[in-house]
């Protein structure tokens, strides 16, 4: 029975990915459905994940509703509002409550469960236990996004993966003034739990935008009819946001950056510190991408 968790990086796509996977006729794909906080202990928290995947399937093949996240009765492909006036922070306008899957399953469904935060805390205890992919987003672009949204994410807090995660995150988060700053210690804690999951377990969001097919395949099969993706240009999408501070938070991450995105210093070369300009340059090939 094909049961896959997917986690990643906040606004890196993982809800457009649940989105499109919901369109294929064998799959149930759902936008963070368990509720791990009043867990402590994280091998309890892990072995509880592994038995909700079992309710949920028991679930959907039973016709059941089945709590997740969603908007007005469906799982959008984004959360949260469009950008407005700069300087206001983009409201999440999610519900939570029982979705039904009205679609015939074979009892070989792709079920398909994304967390950003629970399972990246969790990966180290749940990758043997269930395939875990992990959707990743040019790190630019993200802290770009975190800084326009009202999430806790804006203001450096994860609290569930800080809660959840090995002791050492928090105390380190602990000793961290600034939210930018523990912006990036989040950051560099996903991508080092990312770079640790077993080969070909990394999705790069500007690769999924590009073939959402290929992506998808690899948790379900057959061809619906897929939207076309949004592109843009994350310095015109968050105008106001200082780029140039960004890039410089982010200089000691390049290492791990660059193992997965090996064009990361090239793209952003203008705002990085040792060749600040004012201009910004695309790199050959095309628009950045972020999710709507």
């Amino acid at each position: 029975m094909p049961d896959f968790l997917v986690t990643g990086m906040p606004r890196s796509g993982t809800t457009l990915l649940v989105s499109l996977l919901n369109r294929y006729p064998n799959a149930v794909a759902l936008a963070e459905p368990f509720n791990l906080s009043g867990h402590s202990d994280r091998n309890a928290a892990a072995d509880h994940v592994v038995t909700l995947m079992t309710d949920c399937r028991s679930r959907a093949l039973a016709g059941a509703p089945i709590t997740t996240k969603h908007m007005a009765g469906e799982i959008p492909d984004n959360w949260v509002e469009p950008p407005a006036e700069a300087g206001r922070l983009r409201r999440v306008l999610e519900e939570r409550g029982e979705l039904l899957f009205n679609k015939p399953l074979t009892d070989d469904f792709a079920l398909v469960v994304k967390h950003p935060a629970e399972f990246t805390a969790l990966a180290d205890l749940l990758e043997d236990r269930l395939p875990l992919y992990a959707m990743v987003r040019d790190p630019m672009a993200v802290l770009g996004s975190w800084q326009t949204v009202d999430m806790p994410v804006n203001r450096g807090r994860m609290p569930m993966l800080e809660l959840l995660a090995p002791p050492f995150l928090r105390a380190d988060l602990d000793g961290i003034g600034t939210p930018l700053e523990r912006q990036v210690r989040l950051l560099e804690f996903q991508l080092q739990t990312y770079l640790a999951l077993p080969p070909g377990r990394i999705i790069r969001y500007e690769d999924f935008v590009a073939h959402p097919e290929a992506v998808l395949a690899l948790f379900c099969a057959g061809r619906p009819t897929l939207p076309a993706p949004m592109v843009y240009d994350p310095t015109e999408r968050y105008p106001g946001i200082d780029f140039a501070l960004l890039a410089k938070s982010l200089t000691r991450l390049l290492p791990l950056i660059e193992t997965i995105y090996p064009e990361f210093r090239n793209r952003w070369h203008d705002y990085f510190p040792s060749r600040a300009s004012a201009g910004f340059r695309i790199a050959e090939g095309g628009a950045e991408t972020a999710p709507v």
